[in-house]
């Protein structure tokens, strides 16, 4: 498995965590993350899809996917910039910057791995 794989393998693996969390456990990351508790569906159904797309960064990097892996990063720096601008305009908490970043540098890391391979 290439070194960019492997980045976006381990980002997979965050996105199972997140997803499970979200669909079985939503309180604690409400808590953690300053919100109101969740009474609606909408964060399990979040969660849902945190775990889905967990499984095509995960088959993503198992076959290599070098679109996919290329795409992941602007995937993931667009969610860094999101959550920076929903912290910026006041509707989000500051800890969601600590989500993007947990992006951003996940992004970073595989374009640095991309480029290196010869990718980039």
């Amino acid at each position: 498995m290439t070194k960019s794989a492997k980045s976006v393998l381990f980002f997979s693996y965050y996105l199972f965590i997140v997803g499970l969390e979200l669909l079985f456990i939503p309180d604690f990351f409400t808590k953690t993350a300053r919100l109101p508790q969740a009474n609606e569906p909408y964060i399990r159904v979040v969660g849902a899809l945190a775990f889905i797309i967990g499984l095509y960064y995960h088959q993503s990097a198992k076959n290599n996917l070098i679109p996919f892996l290329k795409a992941s990063i602007l995937g993931r720096s667009f969610y860094f910039l999101s959550a920076a601008g929903l912290v910026v305009f006041k509707i989000a908490p500051s800890v969601f910057i600590a989500f993007g970043l947990i992006d951003l540098l996940g992004a970073i890391w595989t374009w640095t791995c991309l480029k290196s391979e010869g990718h980039m």
